[in-house]
Parts: C-alpha cells; structure tokens; sequence
C-alpha cells in the first residue's frame, strides 16, 4: 500500500515508544485511536499491510492527519486510548465503541411511586433494582408489575389536582390513584409488594399475600380476596421458574469467541452468586490479527463494565496481562484463567459454542434485534412488536390522503395496512390532517375493544408529533408511546422534549424507522396517485352532456385511459355507446385541447 506523501515524514518520526495513535481525515474528523507497545512499528504497519479487514482499508484511504501521545508504559497507553474512544466515539473504533449499561428497574419516589426502566443506576431519585440479564426480561417485570401489583405508568404528578382515569384503569392495571379512586397506603402496599416480587423475596410475598387473602375472606371482601389469590398464583408460576444455577462461583465469567476472517462473534456468560445471570452475545469486526483484537476488544469491555467480574475464563490468559495490570490499578483486581477440567471448562466450552451458534445465526434475528435497540433508544415498556406508522400525502392540497401501515415482529403486514381519504381538512395543512386520521384510527380501535400498537410513528417534525399527540390526549391515550421521524436528518422526535433523538446511521432500530416512513409513504403515495387519476378521469368525462357514470365506466373499460378515448375515431367510439352519444364525446374532445 503506498504512502500518502503527507504523511511520509510523519511515518518518518515516529517514536519507538509506547503510546496512542490519532487518524484525522482531511477536515480534522477523529477517525480512529488505537495504542501500540512500540509506536513506529504499529503506525508503519497500517500502510505496509494488506492484510486488513475491509474497514480499515476504507479508513486508510480518508487519513490526512496523523498524531501520537507518547506513555510511559504500555497501561498508561491503554489507559488513554480508552478515555479517548469513551469521550470521542471515532467512526472506525466500531468493536471497541460498546459503551453498553445493563437494565434496570426503578421504583421512584414519589407520592405515587411509578416503575421505570433506566439503563443509569442514579438517573434519580427512587430504588434500583437489577441488573436484569436483558433489556425484555427488565421490561418483562414491569408488565408483571402493571398488570398484577396495579403499578400506574403514567407520567402525571399526583397529589393534589384530579385527573380522569385512563384506559389503564379501565382494563384494571391500575387503581386510578389519579382520581382518588385508592388511598395512599392501598397503592403504598401495592408498592412493597412489589419491591419484594424485584428482590426475589418470594417467601416473604408469598406469606403476606396469604395472610392479606385470608383476612379479605373473613371480611366477605370476596373480590379482593380473589384478586389476591391470583396474585399468588403468578408469584408461585415465578417461584418455580427461578432455576439457580449451583456453581461455587461469586462473580466469574466465561468469554468463547467464534472467528471468521474479518468478523466473528463473542458471547460472555455472566455468574453472580451462584447463578448464571446473563448471556450477552456481540458480532465484532477485526482490525488485523483477531487474537489480537479480541485481547483490545475485552480489555476495553471490562474497564468499561458496570458489573465487572472477579474471575475470567478465557483461552490464552497470558495475552491479558496487560489488563489485569490495568484492572488492578483502577481498584477492581481481575484474575483471568483457562481451567483444564471441572465446572469452569464446562463453562467456557458454553460460551464457545453459543458463539459458534450465535455467529452462524446472524441476520436472522435482525428484525428482532432493530426491536430490541428500539425499544432501548425509546425507553419503551414493551418491546414494540406492533408498530403503526402515518403519512399524508397531497399535490398542493388537493386530493389529500392518509396511509397507515403495520410491521408486526419487525416486518410489514399488509392485511392490516389501512388508507384514508382526508374528509375534514381543506387546502393544505398537514398537521390537521395527521391530527384527523389518528384519530379516526385509535378512536376505532378503541371502540371495537381492539389491541393498540405498542410504538405510534408519524412522517414528519414536531408539528405533525404535536398534533398526533393532542387528539391522543382527547382519547385517553396521552402516555401512549408515540414518535416523528424527519425527513432529510433522520432525527427522531418524541413527546415531552423538543431535543431530538439522533441515532447511528447503521443502528438497525434507524433502519427500522426508515423502512416504516418509506413504507408508509410508498403505500400512500399509489393511493393518492389512483385518486387523483380517478378525480381526473371523472372530471374529463362528466362535463360532457349525456354521459353517466355507467357510459364513463364502459368507455374506460374498451379503450383503457381518457387519451385513448380522445385519439378514438367516430365510428370506434359508436360501436361502444352509440353513435349519437358517440358524437357529444367525439365533439367534446375536438373543442377541447
């Protein structure tokens, strides 16, 4: 590979050192920080190699600029280079860019505590609970919670104004503290229970559970009693499915790595206390030499990790010195071994085969995983298995039209796709034409009792979010997850903030939005090209003086458009209508250009 000559001296000087290296493209844009034992050697590399991964070629080419800081040990270079990624997030560092935060719930403290999901253990005030092995097992546990423990979930800040109850309290997920509908220490015990069901103290909430239904049936208060006897039955069913994995381990965990030129994937089992917690899987992309890069890739996982383990099972410990090294001088010692028998062996075959598995897997759980980013971007509830997704669609406001379309588990289905002709707007304005068709659409649902999308997305800015979400409100879906997405920038908008969301272009969640808006937008697009065809068609036809809609069909029906009709002869045009009224139509079309 030959060497740009702007950067030819800069190769010239490198030091010998240890240290961290800096790509610049030709407009300053950090594009990669990598660290090196000897800084001449690792930097020349680069542009006398071949052996590169596809995107560290491409990365090649855009360098303009090159930097170093010199270390004075290789720790202090690994040190630097991961502070640099973590606050600067370079294009190319894309396997060391996994700045991932586990899920957790949180029970805030409020009057009327709520219960949230948070990826920040102190994004405010409340208790944490977690970390839980995934982002749906978190949102999992809210649903139990709403719909068992009759934890609310809306935003409102409740204590003296009086609001109406929601359709949460309809379907009796919640007791509407609201509307005054339950006192403080009736939803506060709610509460407890719950925290107890997040601790795993399901002894404890068993015997309160049966204590508080024995004494609803003394007091005849039968439907409470049942209520509580159904509770019950739920935190039995979990009882049973808690399966403890019986290992002596306190915080360990086991990485397998599946390599396939220049790209594999790594899977990580986590053990806490005992039990297997987490699985975590990641596809990754190599730099140069895979063992090497996946020495980089771990290392900056655990200096990064939330919950790091004590323990790490791993092929080839000698390679992780560094690590420990570096581990050790942060206050949290890591010791890292390849076992030859027992448990630990059988642990790390594990992981290595859920790699192997995971990586032959890949793509086809892609609509699964855009969900999953979706729902982690948004701070979803649910995993939004059901999106609907809005466009509106006009020439200069004429012909107005809405479509809606429905991606179920990711992909489009099209029996439930839906088209609107815009009835109560006139001229151009696109806001109350958004404001109308959604609520022509949930107003239905609602009243036919049927289920609503778990994720709302409307075509365009603020504007058309603002609208969508004030006819919303009208039907008692104010909290209902709703977005926009803009054209052009691609930025997501959302209720409650005027900041938009802007996600990685190669966010899989980004390219889920983009196929629903361009969905939506396609679909309507063809019906408001049929409209506009069929307005035009009508309007040629029917100034003409004894010619019905009947005639009009039967004419297009023969010659198949208006042109054909116009080009038609007098004695063609006879044989289908008769000729006198042939004569109107041939006349018709002469007179007019």
């Amino acid at each position: 590979m030959s060497v740009p000559d702007h950067l030819k001296q800069a190769l010239r000087d490198l030091p010998t050192k240890p240290g961290v290296y800096l790509f610049r493209d030709r407009k300053k844009k950090l594009l990669y920080v990598g660290k090196a034992r000897n800084l001449k050697n690792r930097v020349r590399s680069y542009f006398s190699h071949h052996d590169r991964g596809p995107r560290i070629q491409r990365m090649i080419q855009l360098v303009s600029d090159l930097s170093v800081v010199v270390t004075a040990t290789e720790a202090e270079a690994l040190l630097l280079e991961n502070s640099l990624i973590k606050n600067n997030k370079p294009q190319y560092n894309v396997m060391l860019r996994d700045d991932k935060t586990y899920p957790y719930i949180l029970v805030t403290d409020e009057t009327y505590p709520r219960v949230l999901f948070t990826r920040r253990k102190k994004s405010r005030a409340g208790r944490v609970f977690g970390p839980f092995p995934s982002a749906r097992n978190a949102r999992q546990a809210i649903r139990v919670l709403h719909h068992h423990f009759k934890i609310r979930n809306c935003d409102l800040e409740l204590g003296e104004k009086r609001y109406r109850p929601c359709l949460q309290y309809h379907i009796k997920r919640c007791d509407a503290p609201c509307d005054f509908l339950v006192d403080r220490d009736t939803y506060q015990q709610g509460v407890q229970r719950a925290q107890l069901f997040l601790e795993g103290k399901t002894d404890d909430l068993i015997q309160e559970l049966k204590a508080s239904m024995d004494a609803a049936s003394r007091a005849t208060a039968f439907e409470k009693a049942a209520y509580l006897r159904d509770l019950l039955g739920t935190v039995h069913a979990v009882q049973r499915s808690q399966v403890v994995t019986e290992l002596p381990y306190d915080r360990l965990d086991a990485v397998g790595m599946v390599v396939n030129q220049w790209e594999g994937c790594i899977v990580i089992l986590s053990i806490r206390n005992g039990s297997l917690v987490r699985s975590t899987q990641h596809q990754v992309e190599w730099d140069s030499v895979p063992e090497d890069d996946f020495v980089d890739w771990i290392s900056h996982y655990y200096m990064n990790h939330e919950d790091p383990p004590r323990d790490l099972v791993v092929r080839q410990p000698a390679r992780f010195e560094l690590l420990m090294e570096t581990m050790a001088a942060q206050g949290t010692p890591l010791s890292v071994v390849e076992p030859q028998r027992g448990a630990k062996l059988k642990l790390l075959a594990m992981a290595e085969e859920n790699a192997a598995t995971a990586y032959q897997l890949k793509g086809q759980n892609e609509p699964l995983q855009a969900l999953e980013q979706l729902a982690n971007h948004l701070d979803l509830v649910d995993l939004p298995e059901h999106i609907e997704c809005f466009d509106i669609s006009h020439i200069q406001g004429k012909h107005t039209v809405a479509s809606m379309v429905h991606f179920s588990q990711g992909l489009p289905d099209k029996s439930q796709y839906r088209r609107y002709n815009i009835k109560q707007v006139a001229g151009i304005d696109d806001y109350a034409s958004m404001a109308e068709v959604v609520h022509r659409r949930y107003k239905r649902l609602l009243d036919e009792g049927q289920p609503l999308p778990q994720l709302i997305v409307v075509d365009g800015g603020l504007g058309q979010l603002h609208a969508a979400h004030k006819v919303l409100s009208q039907l008692g879906l104010g909290d209902h997850p709703l977005i926009s997405l803009a054209k052009r920038e691609e930025l997501v908008y959302r209720v409650g903030t005027n900041q938009p969301l802007v996600l990685p272009y190669r966010d899989t969640a980004l390219r889920l939005l983009q196929q629903l808006r361009d969905e939506a937008h396609r679909f309507g697009v063809t019906f408001h090209r049929k409209k506009r065809g069929k307005a035009m068609t009508q309007s040629d036809l029917a100034h003409i003086e004894g010619i019905g809609p009947f005639r009009q069909q039967k004419l297009l029906r023969h010659f198949g458009s208006v042109e054909a009709i116009r080009a038609a002869s007098l004695d063609q045009l006879g044989k289908v209508i008769g000729h006198k009224t042939a004569a109107r139509v041939f006349d018709y079309f002469r007179e007019t250009p």
